[in-house]
């Protein structure tokens, strides 16, 4: 007797401080948890129940008052008791996110109320026409043979939940579960128990002990919240969205790009930088559940927030992507600083635009690089079928081909001398042919190459196969004197470059005198030791070094005539602007003093006559000195075969 009291009574000491424990932190605002609550207190309510009914059976000997009683308590008790399962099974499909595969099947509806009627109804009519229990005139319970109808039921539920845990294993991470599948074993064992011997009841502080394991491990997932932000970590986003490409479920994402984050949090500084990304998960929740959408907010490192909501309704979910957009673009007041935050966003609704993981996981990394750069909330299904967007987006896997099936080839430019009037060298230009895209231009992929790692892998092929390609040329009788390679600025700082370069040079027997590299003005910013060492042991090694797109970067001339340049190259902007007679005199004092400095001065962009004309022009005051121009207007980029036979005719 002293066993049956003191097993209910840690029951229920358990099972109410959690219960207390759920309700003080509030955590019923979600479905899983609002469930969650709903299982506590029916746990609350069959331990208290059976406590009750116990204390009758054992410690009251008769009374018509006290049979009443013991008869409230078993009807409680089973009314409580037998809604456990029924409600559990409803959590193992909220809580590992497939709600949307019981709501949608209506066989699963209905077998779920025909059973917990089923229990209803039997309870209802004991005493009647049948029995399950009774109570005897000195208050003891005694089991009727209807009983075994709770435990057939129990059994049907049970299998359930068993079943759909073993079908739906793979949307469920391993602790959690561990978890459901604890409380399910511990369950089970104390309902055998329990059956095998009525006078042991055991079973609510089984079921007690299994809520003691089960919170304590979902406690566990409250780091999953970044203090900083308020918003859930990328971790938990990534594991979301892998589960939901298993289930399809209907859900859709808002993408939310702080563009110019970094910038902020060098404004703002650290403590107001934070309070920032506080505002923006605070006020995108507001707007969300405004708008009575039921919304996760994530956030992804770097000014990225994923917003996901469980609504696929179009219409509500276009009115908070706009709202968003419109409360984060405003200026907003962080202590006594003001900010105009620069937002980007895109919405996407899944499966329907995007149906596996790691599509959308590109699409949030990428989606602001590849859609317009303008303020607006861009919809995914409306670029995914554009040529042009499917490039911008799939130029991983497009370069990850590239460098896997040797997709890239060189082309050639000739470079035209003024002086001699005569083609003297060429720029060797990579170009991207993929099985799928055709052609990617190089604006496109070299960016994408510096970004992700690439550009190694690229490098290695222009040396091998420029280099090769002098090889084979006789360079003398063709009048060329050196072909030009493009250094990005992650070879430039390449610890080995120049004994890389030195060895390929040496095992196909080029000069280095036929061979040049040019560098922009980025690349010389970067780790500038290295960079500087680089370029000298190659200058001093005899090839020639030129710098590429000058006018594009903040020309820093220290800097740059610091290095040991042979000729720099003007972009393609000074072209452009050659008949703004202020710029004119820009453009000449830069020819002046370059050529003032020994340096060779190149024209890139030429494309038109009349601007070959005003460059080739040596005795104008206005461009004197200029030997040097390339562009479509000579000749654009030609593969090897078509470029020999080029210079062959124009030599």
């Amino acid at each position: 007797m002293q066993q049956i009291l003191t097993f209910d009574e840690c029951a229920l000491a358990i099972v109410l401080l959690f219960f207390i424990s759920v309700v003080a932190r509030r955590e019923y605002t979600t479905r899983t948890n609002r469930i969650l609550i709903w299982m506590l207190s029916l746990v609350l309510v069959t331990v208290t129940a059976d406590l009750g009914a116990a204390t009758m059976n054992n410690f009251v000997t008769g009374g018509e008052n006290n049979i009443v009683l013991a008869y409230l308590f078993n009807y409680v008790y089973f009314a409580a008791h037998n809604m456990l399962l029924p409600v559990y099974l409803r959590y193992v499909y909220s809580s590992i996110d497939i709600w949307h595969l019981y709501r949608n099947n209506r066989f699963q509806h209905v077998l779920w109320w025909a059973l917990v009627m089923i229990d209803v109804i039997v309870l209802v009519l004991n005493g009647s026409f049948i029995t399950v229990f009774t109570i005897t005139p000195d208050v003891n319970y005694v089991r009727g043979p209807w009983e075994i109808v709770f435990y057939i039921v129990a059994a049907i539920f049970i299998l359930w939940i068993f079943l759909a845990l073993i079908r739906y294993r793979k949307y469920i991470d391993s602790r959690k579960l561990t978890t459901l599948v604890f409380l399910f074993v511990v369950v089970i064992l104390g309902l055998c128990i329990q059956l095998l011997n009525s006078r042991i009841l055991v079973e609510c502080f089984s079921i007690a002990l299994s809520v003691l394991f089960f919170m304590v491990m979902e406690r566990r997932s409250d780091n999953q919240i970044n203090p900083i932000t308020g918003a859930l970590k990328y971790t938990s986003f990534t594991d979301r969205m892998t589960k939901n490409s298993y289930s399809q479920k209907p859900i859709s994402v808002i993408f939310v790009k702080v563009m110019n984050n970094n910038n902020l949090h060098m404004y703002l500084g650290l403590k107001g930088h934070n309070e920032f990304l506080n505002f923006v998960t605070q006020k995108t929740g507001e707007l969300c559940r405004n708008n009575d959408l039921n919304t996760d907010v994530y956030y992804m490192e770097n000014g990225l927030y994923a917003v996901v909501c469980e609504d696929i309704d179009e219409e509500r979910v276009a009115v908070s992507a706009e709202k968003i957009m419109d409360v984060l673009s405003r200026e907003s007041r962080f202590g006594n600083l003001t900010v105009m935050p620069d937002v980007r966003m895109c919405v996407v609704f899944c499966p329907q635009d995007i149906h596996d993981a790691p599509t959308l996981f590109s699409l949030g990394t990428n989606f602001h690089r590849t859609l317009p750069d303008t303020r607006q909330v861009h919809y995914y299904r409306d670029f995914k079928d554009n040529m042009e967007y499917k490039v911008r987006n799939d130029l991983d896997e497009i370069l990850r081909r590239a460098v896997a099936n040797h997709g890239f080839e060189m082309y050639y430019q000739p470079i035209y001398s003024v002086k001699e009037k005569r083609f003297i060298a060429a720029e060797a230009m990579i170009r991207l042919n993929d099985p799928e895209y055709g052609q990617v231009p190089p604006a496109l992929f070299i960016p994408a190459a510096e970004i992700n790692g690439y550009i190694h892998d690229i490098g290695e092929f222009v040396f091998e196969d420029v280099i090769r390609f002098i090889a084979s040329l006789d360079m003398d009788r063709l009048g060329l004197r050196y072909i030009e390679m493009n250094l990005s600025a992650s070879q430039c700082i390449e610890v080995d470059l120049v004994d890389k370069i030195r060895t390929l040079m040496f095992e196909h027997g080029v000069e280095s005198r036929y061979v040049s590299f040019e560098l922009t003005e980025a690349a010389t910013d970067m780790n500038p030791e290295i960079v500087d060492m680089n370029i000298r042991k190659l200058h001093e090694f005899g090839v020639q070094i030129a710098l590429d797109d000058y006018g594009t970067g903040y020309s820093n001339i220290k800097r740059t005539t610091g290095l040991p340049i042979d000729q720099v190259k003007l972009d393609k902007s000074f072209v452009d602007m050659i008949d703004d007679p202020q710029m004119c005199i820009v453009i000449q004092d830069t020819i002046s003093m370059f050529k003032e400095m020994g340096k060779e001065v190149l024209v890139e962009g030429v494309e038109q006559e009349e601007v070959a004309r005003k460059f080739s022009d040596l005795d104008a005051d206005l461009i004197q000195g200029c030997e040097l121009m390339q562009g479509f207007y000579f000749c654009r980029p030609l593969p090897e075969k078509e470029f020999l036979e080029f210079i062959e005719q124009h030599r």
